[in-house]
């Protein structure tokens, strides 16, 4: 709680400055300060070391924290069949397909009786799945420029629709160590997709190790977490260090309903496989901050999401924030 001597506010109440006061106590909780920290993530089975272009392929997305609670972010996702050099794909295969989408988000952390160890999102997501997302462009380029051929089904990729979700995001996070040391934790999360991109529930949690935790609510994957960094975390306290690391081990369980990627589009008719009602997901991944500065690097295994695909699936990620 705020301390201002009785006399002193009289003197200020008396001069009319009221609204200038300077703050004299000292809050338990730190106050954040005013910022924008711009991320960007990137998706790639080309990352992982079983380097197969295949199934969830690639991942981008822009995110923009312009004030502690508000967020946008752009997304897109491309999605391409195991045989990629097959001009007819077979119906057994994952369909080609592409998404871009626009989100606005609204992200809060919570304190409870001095602790501020849970945090909120609610997100709305709009775009287009489909030729109109890009995917087909950009994937093409992005292989000529490495030299390597182009994927020959895409005249095959799900039709143009909208794109829309409405996605809920709950984190509670455990210090393990106690005395808020910030060397383990433990973070569960819980998560609701509705929409027309994905309609499912996502619970997981993620275990950490390092220094300075605190500076972080822990990293997930473009299509099951939300775009909220808070820019309390990028800033410094007066005593605390300028390099922070730690290392992650994720796992996650997706109940899922609906997923256009298997199951197509909604309004027309598209190809589609059958889809697997529940996948599991293992990540591992290391995180280092530098001042206003972060980067991390990631790697995600998954089980099948549609009943004829071969095998797991494994891609890595990267992303960077800055502060400014």
């Amino acid at each position: 709680m705020r301390s201002i001597p009785l006399i002193a506010f009289m003197a200020v109440v008396k001069l009319g400055a009221v609204e200038t006061l300077p703050v004299v106590g000292n809050s338990p909780i730190p106050l954040p300060r005013q910022g924008t920290v711009l991320s960007l993530v990137e998706e790639n089975d080309k990352f992982a070391p079983t380097n197969k272009d295949r199934y969830y392929t690639q991942g981008l997305r822009l995110s923009f924290n312009s004030d502690e609670n508000h967020y946008w972010a752009l997304t897109q996702e491309i999605n391409t069949p195991s045989d990629t050099n097959n001009s007819i794909p077979p119906d057994t295969d994952l369909p080609y397909s592409g998404a871009l989408y626009l989100t606005y988000g609204y992200g809060a952390i919570l304190e409870r009786g001095g602790r501020r160890d849970c945090l909120f999102t609610a997100e709305f997501q709009f775009g287009v799945i489909g030729p109109a997302s890009g995917a087909q462009n950009v994937q093409n380029k992005f292989h000529d420029l490495v030299g390597i051929s182009r994927p020959a089904g895409w005249d095959y990729q799900l039709p143009n629709e909208p794109a829309m979700n409405l996605n809920f995001e709950f984190k509670r996070r455990f210090d393990l160590d106690g005395a808020n040391r910030n060397l383990r934790d433990l973070i569960a999360r819980g998560q609701l997709q509705l929409g027309t991109l994905r309609t499912e529930v996502v619970l997981g949690v993620q275990y950490r190790w390092g220094w300075d935790l605190n500076r972080s609510w822990g990293h997930g994957t473009i299509r099951h977490s939300n775009a909220y960094q808070p820019v309390e975390g990028f800033n410094l306290s007066t005593d605390g260090p300028m390099i922070s690391s730690w290392f992650f081990l994720d796992a996650q369980t997706e109940v899922i309903v609906r997923n256009y990627a298997t199951d197509g589009t909604n309004f027309v008719n598209s190809r589609s496989v059958t889809r697997r009602p529940v996948v599991l997901q293992f990540s591992a991944g290391t995180t280092f901050h530098f001042y206003h500065l972060s980067g991390t690097y990631f790697l995600s295994l998954r089980t099948k999401d549609f009943e004829t695909q071969e095998d797991w699936h494994c891609f890595g990620g990267l992303k960077a924030d800055i502060k400014f």
